[in-house]
């Protein structure tokens, strides 16, 4: 990669409350709005300043850190008639803004140096209504999930400080197959290459919940429906 990926926005935020006119839920209870800092210490659940209010789908230690790409902001942006900034209030709830590289650059298992930190990549983002109800737009989550411009999770393996600027340098790959790219096309349709779905479901690198997605993607077909609450 010519130019090396570099951290361009760290974000952090607390769990607000958000009402919602005429949805079919009343309120957007989330940590999704986080706002630009210069530093912030990483510990195995996430930024020490940073707050999740579901804690079932969202947080814990294989998704302590969220991350997106500038490039996927500016192709949302182009695709979706919008002009999401990305030096504000986070529009999709990432934690990192990175420089340089995208979806397919990236594979699960993937260790990096950030900073002080070391971290490996479990998944890609799983988007849900919160991202439509967010960003006042009824079709993002819907897009987020059809395009593959998701971002993705990574689990913490030594903790400590990240500041804007620092590099995200690549230590080791073990899955070159499994971009998160990849990952989101099987997610919408399994069946492209089952082979490669397969493998992605018995990785010991995939994180839990895309897992068990994936594998009821594939064992009910075009029968799978449970997307349809979680997308809406």
């Amino acid at each position: 990669m010519e130019n090396k990926p570099k951290v361009l926005f760290l974000k952090v935020g607390k769990v607000t409350t958000t009402k919602l006119e005429n949805k079919k839920r009343k309120e957007l209870v989330s940590g999704i709005k986080k706002y630009p800092v210069q530093k912030a210490y990483l510990t195995r659940t996430g930024f020490l300043e940073d707050e999740q209010a579901d804690l079932k789908h969202h947080g814990g230690e294989n998704k302590a850190l969220f991350l997106f790409s500038s490039s996927s902001y500016e192709e949302i942006n182009k695709q979706c008639s919008t002009n999401y900034k990305i030096d504000e209030v986070s529009h999709f709830g990432e934690n990192i803004i990175l420089s340089n590289i995208k979806e397919e650059d990236i594979c699960i298992g993937d260790v990096y140096k950030v900073g002080e930190t070391i971290i490996q990549i479990t998944q890609p983002r799983q988007p849900c209504w919160k991202l439509s109800a967010n960003t006042n737009k009824k079709e993002m989550t819907k897009f987020i999930f059809d395009s593959g411009l998701t971002g993705w999770y990574a689990k913490v393996i030594k903790e400590g400080v990240i500041c804007k600027n620092d590099m995200f340098e690549l230590i080791e790959r073990v899955e070159k197959d499994l971009t998160i790219s990849v990952l989101n096309k099987l997610i919408v349709n399994p069946s492209i290459d089952i082979d490669l779905s397969k493998k992605a479901i018995n990785s010991e690198y995939l994180g839990k919940p895309f897992q068990n997605s994936l594998n009821k993607r594939v064992q009910a077909k075009e029968k799978d429906t449970q997307f349809e609450v979680y997308h809406s």
